[in-house]
This record gives structure tokens, C-alpha cells and sequence, in this order.
């Protein structure tokens, strides 16, 4: 299996919108209370590919075997660190070992910088599969909790987890 990132061209732009569209739309149903995916809106895709590609980041496509099955943004908004900002493989590809492969090379990638001293990813506390990829490749260390208030109260089906004595609900 021969996995590579390759730099964003606007050959990619129309497949990396509807993804883009896709990833939101699964980390909408993380939230959401009836836990279905729904994709967001074209418009409000083409919106995020335009930020990411003109602000402090580098998107990259995954290509397998030369076919496009997703993409890898990095940030760069520390002093020293880095951050795997966003990955998507498409469903039909996953579960290959794709994103583990593209993870490493992003690591090789923001490496080359010596600046560069650490690398963190956000991730959805409800978003198990991730937190397990990231764990296997060596991301155990806690450093930024995000805490969150839902403003309309509603915290139906929350699962609580015990962090550093509290309770969160996730």
C-alpha cells in the first residue's frame, strides 16, 4: 500500500469541498442529539478550503496509489508547535492503515522544521476511533482541555468521563 501526501492544487478542489462537507458533517452528529451524520452545506465547505488554504496552514491530499481518498491539514499556530489540524479519509478507504501512514509522514513533514518541537491534534472526547489512533502513534500526553457550556442546556445522552478528579460530560 503506497500511501503519500501531496500539497493541495486546485485539481483537487471540488472532491476536497464535498469532504470537507462530509467532515463537518460527522462532527456535527457528534453533538447533535439524534447522532446522524449530516453534511454541511457546499457554500459553507468552499468557505473552510478557502481559510485553510490562505491562512497559517499547509493542506495536503492523501493519495493511495495515486488516487485521491482524502486530505491532512497542518497548523501552524505556536511558537513551537505544530498542529495536525484535520484529517479525513474517505469510508470506503478506511480502516487500511491509511490516516496512521499519513499522520507519519505529516510528522516528517513538520520534522524538517527544527523550530518545530511537539505536534498536537483537538479531538471530539465522543470521537473514540480517533482518540485511539492517536494514542497508538504516541499521543498520550494531555496538554489543552477544552471545557464546554451547551447554552440550551441540553446534555441528553452525555457520558460522563472522570478527568483530574471531575466529571465531565462528553
Amino acid at each position: 500500500m503506497k500511501v503519500a501526501l501531496k500539497q493541495y492544487t486546485d485539481e483537487y478542489r471540488h472532491e476536497t469541498i464535498k469532504r470537507i462537507a462530509k467532515f463537518f458533517g460527522f462532527h456535527l452528529s457528534l453533538s447533535n442529539k439524534d447522532g446522524i451524520a449530516k453534511e454541511i452545506d457546499y457554500k459553507t465547505a468552499e468557505e473552510n478550503l478557502k481559510n485553510w488554504i490562505t491562512g497559517d496552514s499547509e493542506l495536503y491530499i492523501i493519495l493511495l496509489q495515486n488516487i485521491s481518498v482524502g486530505f491532512l491539514r497542518i497548523g501552524y499556530r505556536g511558537n513551537n508547535v505544530a498542529w495536525i489540524e484535520d484529517i479525513f479519509v474517505d469510508e470506503e478507504y478506511r480502516n487500511q492503515g491509511i490516516a496512521t501512514e499519513s499522520i507519519r509522514q505529516a510528522e516528517k513533514i513538520i520534522a524538517q522544521n527544527p523550530k518545530y518541537t511537539a505536534i498536537c491534534f483537538d479531538v471530539v472526547p465522543k470521537n473514540k476511533v480517533a482518540l485511539r489512533l492517536y494514542y497508538k502513534l504516541g499521543y498520550d500526553k494531555l496538554s489543552i482541555i477544552t471545557v464546554r457550556k451547551e447554552l440550551n442546556g441540553d446534555n441528553k445522552g452525555a457520558v460522563c468521563e472522570r478527568i483530574l478528579g471531575y466529571d465531565f460530560k462528553i
